[in-house]
């Protein structure tokens, strides 16, 4: 549980659950410092509403919004770096994008960890496992691709054009409604080829609707 405090006083308060747990992660879990990029945060200084059609830090305009739970952007989003050591929320790219790890912290609305600062921390290490509490990843069709995926395989999680983990199908499918490919089919065969959209972690199990158990792939 994290207790947020109010920047004047103690007394305005608000709790939350923390969305990313480490599992196994003694010497491979690292939350590596960096700084959110300038062009999250707005002329007057607060966290903007990272929405669709703008770059936010990206070589591409969004396709998308990004995830917001009472207006923060929650941990467990997907990051990708800009310029030296900022870092920007992914945006669900067609073309091979490699992520930079998942956000550590709430940022900005109701929940904001950061506050005047730009100091996040990305959660990194190949082979570490973390549980995920809802709505930290897209459960759009992922339920039917753990369930149906076969013995001795793994299901794979990629960025989601809402910055949230997803599998091939949720994004093929995000994709798609964006225009961005010419059909979900196609896209998710080049997918399982390699030649697109490089994934992020995979599923170890699904704990219950509200827990997702995940090894890191960056």
């Amino acid at each position: 549980m994290q207790t947020i405090y109010g920047d004047a006083s103690n007394i305005y308060l608000t709790a939350q659950k923390r969305l990313v747990r480490v599992v196994e992660g003694q010497t491979q879990a690292t939350p590596y410092a960096c700084y959110i990029d300038p062009s999250l945060r707005n002329s007057e200084g607060n966290i903007v509403t990272v929405e669709a059609g703008s770059k936010y830090g990206l070589p591409n305009n969004r396709i998308a919004k990004a995830f917001t739970f009472d207006n923060s952007l929650p941990p467990g989003l997907v990051l990708v770096k800009t310029t030296n050591e900022g870092v920007t929320i992914a945006g669900g790219e067609a073309e091979k994008v490699t992520a930079f790890g998942l956000l550590g912290q709430w940022v900005g609305g109701t929940f904001d960890n950061i506050k005047s600062t730009n100091q996040v921390s990305a959660w990194r290490g190949p082979d570490s496992v973390y549980d995920l509490l809802a709505p930290a990843w897209n459960d759009e069709k992922l339920a039917g691709e753990v369930s149906g995926a076969s013995a001795g395989q793994l299901v794979k999680l990629y960025a989601g054009t809402d910055g949230r983990l997803t599998g091939k199908k949720a994004l093929a499918a995000q994709l798609h409604t964006a225009k961005s490919v010419t059909s979900a089919a196609e896209f998710e065969t080049k997918i399982a080829a390699g030649e697109s959209a490089l994934p992020v972690a995979e599923v170890i199990s699904r704990e219950n609707a509200s827990v997702l158990r995940i090894n890191l792939i960056v």
